[in-house]
């Protein structure tokens, strides 16, 4: 009997470090990647929409975004997972460019950096001198739905977004609205399972997204130091990768 508990706390023991060497893997490599998707709006068909009442402070944001050309803020992620007890925060900062160009750029100095280019996504760990590159078109099997999202960019009418997302819950505290939604296509759902947006009543400004994957972990960006329609140096959404990077496409095929 002692020998068999011993042998069963083992590998219990084995599971749980197994457990959180994949979430903290996890945590690690893709949170820039998870950030843009963020801030898109992605896939499919007409889904149902809250009452009107409850959504006049989103349909207004929804409005507003098409005044606006260029976007950029300061960024504290936080990310909650399962194995790790206490949250990771990280601070950055974030660009966009329609029709769906951004750059994310996480630490001080950069340890993770996402920039989405005219025809790919590159992921970019500075410290390890590695990059990952994501080619658009083409046969992406599960990931393709997520490298859709990225090809919307900010959503430019309200008929768009509720055809991609359905909104699920609406709250207000303090003039700042919550909207819970979740993403029509099926093939989204296995990749976020539920999306947060958080906008101010009074300036209709994108104060936070949170995203919530199938495995519970969760991911906040709060948003701050807003600048609508900067002036914004093309050299931020292109890459130049020094001789020393390793690059893989996780995606390709073998």
């Amino acid at each position: 009997m002692m020998e068999r508990s011993s042998t069963m706390e083992r590998g219990s023991t084995m599971k749980r470090s197994s457990t959180m060497k994949r979430s903290s893997t996890s945590a690690r490599r893709w949170p820039a990647l998870w950030s843009g998707l963020a801030l898109v709006c992605g896939l499919a068909t007409p889904a149902p929409l809250a009452a009107a009442s409850e959504r006049h402070v989103l349909d207004a944001w929804l409005a507003e975004q098409t005044e606006i050309a260029t976007w950029s803020a300061q960024v504290k992620q936080t990310r909650t997972l399962a194995a790790i007890v206490r949250p990771l925060e990280t601070e950055g900062e974030v660009w966009f460019q329609r029709p769906n160009r951004f750059r994310w750029q996480l630490g001080d100095p950069p340890r993770t950096i996402a920039v989405r280019t005219a025809d790919e996504l590159m992921l970019l760990y500075p410290r390890l001198r590695q990059a990952e590159r994501y080619a658009f078109g083409g046969d992406r099997g599960a990931w393709k739905p997520a490298l859709a999202l990225l090809e919307v960019g900010l959503p430019n009418d309200p008929e768009g977004f509720d055809e991609r997302y359905e909104v699920l819950s609406v709250d207000e505290v303090e003039a700042i609205w919550g909207f819970d939604l979740q993403p029509v296509a099926a093939e989204a759902r296995r990749l976020i399972q539920r999306v947060r947006l958080e906008i101010s009543e009074t300036d209709l400004k994108l104060l936070a997204t949170e995203l919530t994957f199938p495995d519970g972990s969760i991911m906040r960006n709060d948003f701050s130091d807003h600048q609508l329609n900067p002036e914004l140096d093309p050299a931020l959404f292109t890459v130049e990768l020094e001789d020393d990077y390793e690059v893989v496409e996780p995606l390709a095929k073998p």
